[in-house]
This record gives C-alpha cells, structure tokens and sequence, in this order.
C-alpha cells in the first residue's frame, strides 16, 4: 500500500510539474511515424466530424445556409488563429491546451448564436447597431466570466490545468476581439440583404 500511495504521488508530482528540484532528462522516446501519421489523420477525421456536426445543428437552428456557412467559416478561422498564435508564441500544445481551444471555439459559437439571435430578432425598435450592441453586451459579460473563472486555475501553477486556463483565456480573447466582430460584419451584410 505504502509503494501504491508513493507511486501516485510521485505521479501527480511529475504530471504537474513541480519538483523541488531540477530534472535532467536521460532517456526521450519518441512514437514511429507511422503511428504519428495514424494521430495525425484521427485528428482530422474527429475534427471534420465534430465541424459536420455543429454545422447540422446549426443548419436544423437556422435552416439558412447563409447563417450556417458564416459561422462554420467563423470558428474554423478561429481555430487556424488560435494555433497560429500558438505557433509565434512557441506555446506547446498538450491534451490541456487542445481542450482550452475547444472550449474556446465552443464559447465562440455560442457567441455567434447570441449575435444571430440578436440580429434576427423581431424587434422593429432598435436598429442593427443596437441589436449588435446588446449581442456585444452579452459577449463581454460571458468573455469575463470566463476569464474570472480561468484565473483561479491559472495562479493554480498545476502544469495541466495552467495550460488549459491560459489555452482558454488567450482562445477567447482573439475570438472576443477579432472573431466576433468580423463574424457580426458578416451577418449583418448577408442579413440586410
């Protein structure tokens, strides 16, 4: 028992990260590229699947394809954003930091509901600014809920879920700032049509 609690400990003690100590690494393995290129492709194959399925449910939603093509367009650019990012920053991307980016790009499309939602409405009083703004006001009221949410787990300093809160602030920051309000250009122009 006592070898079994030692094990889980030391587990834990590696998987965050933090050792009073430092490490010098001795031995790095390294997976066949065949098994690579296998990763490679199931990521592309769940991905292209999981885009399918919330462009389906967006169509069944909205049953325009002119509501529904925009928002795909929307988060797979956010995506390429986010990543890119990643890339300049040199920021390494883990099962943590993958899960911060769906979050994210999930928050994202919630948030392009919220403007379509808002612009669509029937509401003959306000004019598409201030359908736009209220949809604005929702957006950043959600974004800093969850970057107050993210913070505790970010001064956590566990190294997993430290990732995935800086993976998911950063994701939602470029979508608040630029995703957002090019996706409401987008709407608004097809919309208007």
């Amino acid at each position: 028992k006592d070898a079994l609690m030692s094990m889980n400990k030391l587990q834990t003690i590696l998987m965050v990260g933090r050792l009073p100590f430092e490490l010098e690494i001795v031995k790095m393995d390294s997976i066949s590229p065949r098994l690579g290129m296998e990763f490679f492709k199931n990521i592309f194959l769940v991905g292209g699947l999981a885009i399918l399925g919330v462009a389906l449910v967006i169509f069944v939603r909205y049953r325009k394809f002119k509501i529904t093509i925009p928002i795909i367009i929307t988060m797979i650019s956010e995506i390429f954003i986010i990543i890119g990012v990643a890339a300049f920053i040199g920021w390494r991307l883990d099962l943590a930091a993958i899960a911060g980016i769906l979050a994210s790009v999930g928050t994202g499309v919630d948030d392009q509901i919220v403007i379509t939602d808002e612009v669509m409405s029937g509401e003959i009083a306000y004019d598409w600014k201030e359908k736009l703004k209220k949809a604005f006001f929702i957006i950043f009221v959600a974004y800093f809920g969850t970057v107050v949410a993210m913070l505790p787990l970010w001064n956590a300093g566990a190294g997993l879920v430290r990732g995935f809160a800086l993976t998911t602030i950063i994701g939602v920051t470029i979508g608040v700032f630029i995703t957002r309000p090019a996706f409401a250009s987008m709407i608004e122009k097809l919309l208007k049509d």
